[in-house]
């Protein structure tokens, strides 16, 4: 049992929750402290990153099943189709991150020097920065969750 639970394919999946919710604890404290980025929320970025971590323990709990016939054939499917969601998902709660935050970022980083003085000020540079690590953070757990996703669940 405990060879099953250690395969790479749980390994990876364990990975991409822990840095999903890395990245989620990192929004919501983006949105919560002070900064330029105080209340600006991405819609549905939340959802999108506590699918992906329920699609993780799914995956992971599919290897404590040990069923034969074709429940097994339906549950190995649902796993490959769970692969693949996750990084979809994840990309897109990417995208959202970046949308909601890109103007914030070319005012604090990108504005002329008169501009800067008022706008880059250490608690939007702060906050820019929180931002900068979820979406790296995000951006990790893609490339796990991809290589997870080819990379069969079953230890033979």
């Amino acid at each position: 049992m405990l060879k099953k639970l250690l395969s790479l394919s749980n390994i990876l999946a364990c990975v991409t929750f822990i840095l999903s919710l890395v990245a989620l604890i990192l929004y919501a404290v983006n949105v919560n402290s002070t900064g330029y980025f105080q209340g600006v929320r991405a819609d549905g970025l939340v959802l999108l990153l506590i699918f992906v971590m329920v699609f993780d323990l799914l995956i992971i709990a599919r290897s404590f099943l040990n069923l034969e016939g074709i429940l097994d054939k339906v549950l190995d499917l649902l796993v490959m189709v769970l692969k693949v969601l996750v990084p979809l998902f994840i990309m897109i709660a990417i995208l959202k991150l970046v949308q909601s935050r890109v103007e914030g970022f070319g005012y604090i980083f990108f504005s002329n020097v008169d501009v800067a003085k008022e706008v880059a000020t250490p608690a939007n540079l702060a906050s820019a920065g929180v931002s900068i690590t979820a979406i790296v953070f995000s951006a990790i757990a893609v490339i796990v969750a991809l290589v997870g996703a080819f990379i069969s669940p079953k230890k033979d």
